[in-house]
């Protein structure tokens, strides 16, 4: 029996097509010099302070540590390679910097605090806060914007598995409110049922602010935007805030064909940044991430990574 071919998830491939043709590029750089046998080496002409191209050893010799979130479509992993657009965004900036990188997934206050403590590089991701702002040298360009709204659940008949519990009639709103009204989302954010609320997660200003005064909001805490996804697919909670793009892929991974509900309008628009580690070389790298950012939003290069991660992203998760 011939056995069958291993099969590459779709988003590692792309990835691996990406890496070639940057390799190949690469390549034209050092082209082929082909001699006659028995001729004598040309001596190379002497060049004047010439400028120093990062070889692949240099690359290797000190790579970037870069602490990630499971944030679909802007970081996650695939077949055990980190991918997404913030991540191919980040990698390539970096590459032209000299630099290879080493992406990292952790739990979201180990890995800010190991960043923090320059045990880590640098934190892909991190929204800009002025308690952060003492802590990091952030970029100035942000890698990606983003919605904060509220997920909740939508009514269903029954509660079979794998969908999201009607809410209470006391504490739902009426089942004409369009989502974006902001009936939805306050009877969610007042209501009978906790939050689920990531531990060290900033939301935004307005949500920040509320959650941080006591008996304002009922508060149930979790370790990851997944985990509070799950809850309210569980119905054990009322409702999880985040980002828009982020909440609407990890329900198409953990439920799909569910139909929870995006409510608005948005509680704040906010940009993440790329967060490096306090160090006087980190801030000089961030000013050179900067530049290449500018560089690359400004030629349309940045939308094309961006959109080419998330045609990865929908081929592996199908709605």
């Amino acid at each position: 029996m011939t056995p069958a071919p291993h099969r590459i998830p779709p988003c590692l491939a792309a990835l691996l097509a990406v890496l070639s043709a940057a390799l190949l590029t690469l390549a034209g750089l050092f082209p082929a010099t082909v001699r006659p046998a028995g001729a004598a080496a040309a001596a190379p002409a002497p060049t004047p302070n010439p400028t120093p191209i990062a070889t692949h050893d240099a690359l290797e010799a000190a790579p970037l540590r870069v602490f990630i979130l499971d944030q679909p479509p802007w970081s996650y992993t695939c077949g055990g390679q980190a991918v997404g657009g913030a991540v191919e965004v980040a990698r390539v900036v970096l590459h032209r910097l000299g630099r290879s990188v080493e992406f990292q997934m952790l739990p979201f206050n180990r890995g800010v605090e190991l960043v923090a403590q320059g045990k880590l590089d640098a934190a892909l991701g991190l929204y800009r806060t002025p308690k952060r702002e003492t802590r990091f040298h952030f970029s100035s360009v942000p890698l990606y914007d983003d919605e904060v709204v509220m997920l909740v659940p939508s009514p269903v008949s029954g509660n079979a598995p794998g969908t999201p519990a009607a809410p209470s009639p006391e504490a739902s709103p009426s089942k004409t409110s369009p989502p974006d009204s902001g009936t939805v989302r306050d009877a969610a954010l007042y209501g009978d049922k906790p939050l689920a609320v990531v531990l060290g997660y900033s939301y935004g200003p307005t949500l920040d602010t509320l959650f941080a005064q006591p008996g304002m909001v009922r508060i149930s805490n979790v370790y990851s935007l997944e985990e509070a996804v799950q809850a309210l697919l569980d119905g054990r909670v009322g409702g999880a805030p985040g980002d828009r793009l982020t909440l609407r892929q990890l329900v198409r991974r953990l439920a799909p064909g569910s139909a929870p509900t995006l409510a608005g309008p948005p509680f704040d628009y906010v940009s993440a940044y790329m967060a490096f580690a306090p160090s006087e070389s980190n801030l000089a790298l961030a000013r050179d991430f900067d530049r290449l950012m500018g560089q690359m939003r400004a030629s349309g290069e940045y939308a094309a990574i961006i959109a080419e991660a998330f045609r990865i992203h929908d081929a592996h998760y199908p709605q």
